[in-house]
């Protein structure tokens, strides 16, 4: 690894413009550019939860840009450390004491304290600072879930005004009898009060809510997938495990809405059957496996889709939110075989698996989508897996791109390493205007390194990431190697 000063690595990384004073570690909302910075220096971090740690107990690694390593523990965050905890199995990023410097929420679905709570699930909050992250005023937000519900293993944070709401996934819930059919909770953050925020719970919603569509089902695990919309009106919760009709597994999404005065109000429910949606819902597509929103654009993972003899093949729906009613409606449906799109439709790519939306990941000013495709074979390595980045505003001087191992990205393709199964951006700096750019983050977390099987990393698409001044081409576990730690299966999303 090359070692360098903060500002050239930074610069070289291609993550700063300007002179080194920019750099300087301070937390000012009247300055800040970056919404994932917990340091202070104005460049978005890199947050990786690793659930696997320790027989599950799970953690969290913060790789600040100016800032010491740390890897939380549950002791650190006000836990009581058991097997199985899985601290870290979902964690989200946003500045919610609205001091200039982004916090940590951190999911631990297997956590929970005393005979009753136990195992219920448990969410953090930790602070960011010019130090990086400080446990000492971390502190665990109450939750009325019951033994088993899995509370905390999804989150997603949507900026509210001065506010944050957090909305936390509790997918194993009984809903009316209905053992799996799963909940989502929210709650208002406001900055101030005697733990630097205050948190407020405000409602319980699963299928089975007023003003929210369908009915609560064994199995559906309503929660697994949330995705913040960026507007402050709802969170979009994909549960690919939905029945539509009779079609076991077919898959819908659901946007939970939110009003201008924060009360929840109606919702909507879309999938493949629903006007303007392409294709058709069928037993396994699992349409909602994966969602992802920038402006009004949102993506939806379909990997189960079938093309003819092509099992999972895969696809992505493209939706696009209206400002007139706050609805979503369909705009294109996209596989492998779509014109501009390149790579062949294979059966077992999964293309879809994961989504995100950016801005400027694959052109200048664009509206751009990032799809995984975890089941691609790259030549003989079967199931190396590839990203395929596409231009949401259909500039044709933007062609689309495969990305995978060797080929845009650091390392060699190799078989099973599922490359595109864990994707999230990192936000770009504000202050750049034509110039800004969100970065392409790919966890590889069955990637083999030595003789150490399903070990993990984390790497960027372009250029390298910055850890405490030092420039890397990829992330791995700080503690050395260790077997099936699968480092990189879990990656923070940032709302702000």
């Amino acid at each position: 690894m090359l070692a360098l000063g903060a500002s050239a690595a930074l610069a070289l990384a291609g993550l700063v413009v300007g002179a080194p004073s920019a750099m300087a570690a301070a937390c000012d909302p009247e300055t800040v550019h970056s919404s994932g910075d917990v340091d202070g220096d104005n460049v978005s971090d890199v947050v990786v939860g690793m659930p696997n740690v320790g027989d599950g107990r799970g953690g969290v690694d913060v790789r600040g840009t100016s800032s010491p390593d740390r890897q939380l523990t549950t002791g650190m965050l006000g836990g009581s450390p058991d097997d199985n905890d899985q601290v870290g199995a979902a964690v989200a990023v946003g500045d919610l004491d609205g001091d200039g410097c982004a916090d940590l929420v951190v999911g631990a679905p297997g956590e929970g304290t005393g005979a009753a709570g136990r195992y219920t699930g448990q969410v953090h909050i930790v602070f960011g600072g010019t130090s990086g992250i400080d446990t000492t005023t971390a502190f665990v937000i109450p939750n009325g879930a019951d033994p088993f519900d899995r509370f905390g293993a999804a989150l997603a944070l949507e900026k509210r005004g001065d506010v944050h709401d957090l909305y936390v996934g509790a997918p194993e819930a009984t809903v009316n009898g209905k053992a799996s059919a799963g909940e989502v909770y929210r709650y208002t953050i406001t900055p101030g009060g005697a733990r630097r925020v205050t948190v407020t719970a405000r409602e319980v919603r699963s299928q089975n809510s007023a003003g929210v569509p369908g009915t609560a089902e064994a199995g559906d695990r309503f929660g697994s997938v949330l995705a913040s919309v960026g507007t402050g009106r709802g969170v979009l919760v994909g549960d690919p495990l939905e029945d539509v009709g009779t079609r076991a597994d077919a898959g819908s999404v659901w946007f939970l809405r939110v009003g201008s005065t924060g009360a929840a109000v109606s919702s909507q429910v879309f999938s493949q059957d629903t006007p303007g949606v392409a294709g058709t819902a069928e037993a396994g597509d699992r349409f909602g496996a994966s969602v992802s929103m920038r402006g009004r654009t949102a993506a939806v993972g379909v990997p189960g889709e079938n093309d003819g003899s092509r099992v999972d093949s895969g696809m992505v729906q493209v939706m696009i939110l209206r400002a007139g009613n706050d609805l979503f409606y369909g705009h294109r449906g996209i596989t492998q075989a779509s014109s501009g799109v390149p790579g062949a439709l294979e059966a077992g790519d999964r293309f879809g698996a994961q989504v995100v939306v950016g801005l400027a990941l694959l052109c200048a000013e664009n509206i751009d989508i990032a799809v995984g495709s975890p089941g691609e074979d790259v030549g003989t390595a079967a199931d190396a897996g590839s990203v395929t980045l596409l231009t949401q505003t259909g500039a044709t001087d933007c062609p689309a791109r495969v990305v995978r191992q060797g080929a845009g990205m650091a390392g060699a393709a190799e078989a099973g390493d599922g490359v595109g199964s864990v994707l999230t951006i990192v936000r770009g700096r504000t202050d750049l205007d034509e110039g800004y750019a969100d970065r392409l983050l790919v966890g590889v977390p069955l990637e083999d390194i030595g003789t150490k099987a399903d070990s993990g990393l984390v790497q960027p698409v372009s250029g390298g990431i910055v850890d405490n001044g030092v420039l890397r081409s990829t992330l791995e576990f700080p503690d050395g190697y260790l077997l099936g730690e699968r480092y990189g299966r879990v990656l923070s999303s940032s709302s702000d």
